[in-house]
């Protein structure tokens, strides 16, 4: 922690620097309202070029102090209305007054994912798609796993094998490539299968969802080679705002959640609790699996006898909390805490253990912000843990634990044309794991320091160039440095962006020291490599986008060369299984994007992604991922009288595969996934004094899968499923 400290103070040194010369300062005020002259509470008035902004306050007013009384661009946004550009020449005026216009597509959201800069959206170098708050209410989906699935094409959540718990493939890749973020830090623990916990997530508790694909982020981690999803959560924007609501499922399910928004001058308070339950369920074969077994002599073709598979339950209890206090002079404090239990139900009457997960996570973080700079100093600890319970009274058990620890300075400085980000990290990690000894109380732990460096440059008006570098000094791997580069040229209405991103991947402490005997059972065991070599990847990618008026389009094309890329595979002994490293590997795909409002109130989206793994042997494709796959939406938005009534249709296509498996040398195996489509309808209504109510008809066309059992592709389907939503929320400006 030395290193940390005397990192925290030099980049300090700047920022005392900047606040020593800060005299001659002004404040402006201001008040932003709609086009109708209501007060718009909670929008965002800052400087362009720099993070120095403030958020308006009950009555849509707002002061806004500049270190030196100079020419400023300043920009003015709140979410779902067009972005206002301002130039203020420096001397003092009457307060200023923003009229603000409803946007007619989502390309005015400000992100923060690539840059940790706010960029609206359509002038993000680094091509990112968002997931609104708007967006998830139209969904109405139960948990995170059906928001991510109903909209974002080129994923698929599919069984874990052993547990049964969801495990994701994001662009032909598993869910360990990918980087989940909750406000910019990382989950700790896993599900199953490498994935996170993505149970962990509170669907209410989310402002919107920012999907990078790719190691484009040279700010969040190069280990993320499928791509970055930083979850942005809610805070109080006005003094008091209550929300509650009530999700009731014919399909054994139910959801409950309240949260409390309070703002009192410098000092705001954000309190969130949920609770939603399903119980597990079984699903059968409706015809066995066609399989094929290619030999060097001959084809065989076999039909295996129906199946059935079971899909665990669960119990989730999970609370959040978050203070903010700005103490003036650009500086603000931010304290976050949150806690989370899942009691998983066993699909199986008879069993006598229960797995509970759990985690508390706590997240304090300083900002600073002039003119010209801004520093961000943050600690997270996250403690996620696993245990067996007995229901025959025994003693619990645990069985796993992550504990991560992270220190991070930031440190942004603005310079006309140029944004320069630099930051420091220091990660610990030290995990228990039933894999380690065969569960015997066995522990690891790494180390990692990161130093990262971004440039952001302008060098013309419609040109944006950013250039970076990620560097990680591993306690076991030693310096390792990932270099990142994006441009976009925007020609009129057109956009045309490319990267590439060089990612880097450690070998996670299970797949270095596992010793596990699967099943328990002595069949075989499942080995570490302490040998193992990090994996490398490098991606290009390139995408035009068109967007005028209420159409909005854009295509990207994608290519990734990994090397060293970690799986598992049969021991020397030809009975056990050990973790090694391929030597090369290949993914590449295409992703298209279409929305449109062809007349008010309708909106039309529609997402398509292809994705080749390039996953052959001996001309036989190994991969299980369904290269092609759709997502839709037509929405309908009616005032009636003080009502507001709305109608969705969600859709989902995922295309066929056949997936062949390595028997033996020279023997493979396949058996067909078949296509799978599905369908949602949400019809609401939005009453005045703030009650919405929602009914929905989930897998509308009653999709599922002819071989459940052996499709490990797709979450088994139950069928038509009816739900019912009811929520109130007051707010009080």
């Amino acid at each position: 922690m030395k290193r940390v400290i005397g990192l925290l103070l030099l980049w300090l040194l700047p920022v005392l620097l900047a606040r020593a010369d800060g005299d001659g300062g002004v404040t402006l005020r201001g008040v932003v309202t709609d086009s109708e002259g209501s007060p718009l509470p909670g929008a965002s008035v800052w400087v362009e070029g720099s993070t120095l902004g403030v958020s308006t306050d009950a009555r849509g007013e707002f002061l806004l102090t500049l270190e030196k009384p100079e020419r400023q661009m300043l920009r003015v946004s709140f979410t779902g209305y067009k972005p206002l550009e301002y130039v203020w020449d420096g001397t003092p005026r009457a307060p200023l007054r923003f009229r603000l216009e409803k946007a007619e597509l989502a390309l005015e959201e400000v992100v923060v994912t690539g840059t940790r800069t706010p960029r609206l959206l359509k002038e993000a170098p680094i091509l990112t798609r968002v997931l609104s708050r708007e967006e998830i209410e139209r969904v109405n989906p139960l948990d995170f796993q059906d928001l991510l699935e109903s909209v974002l094409p080129g994923l698929q959540f599919g069984m874990a094998h052993g547990s049964n718990l969801p495990a994701l493939s994001f662009q032909g890749v598993a869910g360990g490539y990918v980087l989940f973020l909750v406000d910019g830090e990382r989950l700790a623990g896993e599900g199953a299968g490498g994935n996170v916990d993505f149970s962990r997530i509170d669907l209410d508790d989310i402002a919107r969802v920012e999907v990078v694909k790719g190691p484009m982020s040279t700010l969040y981690g190069s280990q993320a080679m499928g791509g970055v999803v930083n979850i942005i959560t809610r805070d109080a924007e006005s003094p008091l705002r209550v929300a509650l609501s009530t999700r009731w499922g014919t399909r054994d399910e139910m959801k409950h959640a309240a949260s409390l928004g309070i703002k009192a001058g410098a000092f705001s308070s954000y309190t969130s609790l949920a609770y939603r339950s399903r119980h597990a369920y079984t699903v059968r074969d409706r015809r066995g699996a066609v399989t094929e077994t290619h030999t060097p002599d001959t084809v065989i073709r076999d039909t295996l006898l129906p199946s059935r598979l079971s899909v665990p339950g669960y119990e989730i209890l999970q609370g959040a909390q978050r203070f903010g206090y700005d103490f003036g002079g650009g500086w603000k404090a931010k304290l976050s805490a949150s806690g989370y239990a899942n009691r998983l139900r066993d699909p199986y009457a008879h069993a006598t253990v229960q797995k509970v997960f759990s985690t508390y996570t706590l997240h304090p973080q300083i900002d600073y912000a002039s003119d010209r700079h801004r520093l961000t100093a943050s600690y997270l600890f996250d403690d996620y843990g696993k245990r067996e319970r007995y229901t025959d009274g025994a003693p619990s058990r645990k069985i796993f634990r992550d504990l991560v620890q992270t220190a991070r300075l930031n440190y942004t400085l603005f310079a006309g044309r140029h944004t320069l980000t630099a930051g420091a990290e220091a990660d610990a990690q030290r995990m228990e794991h039933y894999w380690f000894n065969n569960g015997n109380d066995t522990s690891f732990s790494q180390r990692n320091y990161v130093l990262y460096l971004q440039e952001e440059w302008k060098p013309a008006d419609r040109l944006d160039l950013v250039a970076g570098v990620r560097s990680d000094v591993h306690s076991a791997y030693g310096f390792h440095a990932s270099p990142k580069v994006s441009a976009m040229l925007r020609l009129g209405d057109f956009a045309l962006r490319g990267s590439y991103g060089m990612g880097f991947r450690i070998p996670t402490l299970k797949e270095l020291h596992a010793e596990y005997d699967m099943g328990g059972l002595g069949a075989f065991m499942i080995y570490g490599n302490p040998d193992l070599k990090p994996e490398t990847s490098h991606q290009g990618t390139l995408s035009l986008e068109y967007a005028r008026g209420a159409f909005n389009a854009s295509a990207s094309a994608y290519h990734t060369v990994m090397r060293h890329a970690i799986g598992l595979t049969l021991a020397p002994d030809g009975k056990n299984q050990i973790y090694y490293n391929a030597p090369r590997g290949r993914k590449s795909g295409v992703d298209l994007l279409l929305q449109v409002r062809p007349a008010d109130g309708l909106s039309l989206r529609a997402a398509y992604a292809y994705v080749n793994s390039h996953d052959r042997v001996d001309g036989y494709n190994l991969s299980a991922f369904r290269p092609h796959s759709l997502t839709y939406a037509i929405a309908y938005v009616r005032p009636v009288g003080a009502t507001v009534l709305s109608a969705s249709f969600d859709g989902r296509w995922l295309s066929a595969a056949d997936v062949w498996n390595k028997k033996s040398e020279e023997v493979y195996q396949m058996h067909r996934n078949a296509p799978f489509s599905s369908l949602d309808l949400n019809l609401a209504a939005r009453f005045p004094r703030g009650f919405r109510l929602i009914l929905g008809i989930d897998n509308l066309l009653n999709a599922r899968s002819p071989n459940v059992s052996a499709d490990p592709s797709l979450i088994p389907q139950r069928g038509i499923g009816f739900t019912g939503t009811l929520s109130y929320h007051f707010t009080k400006h």
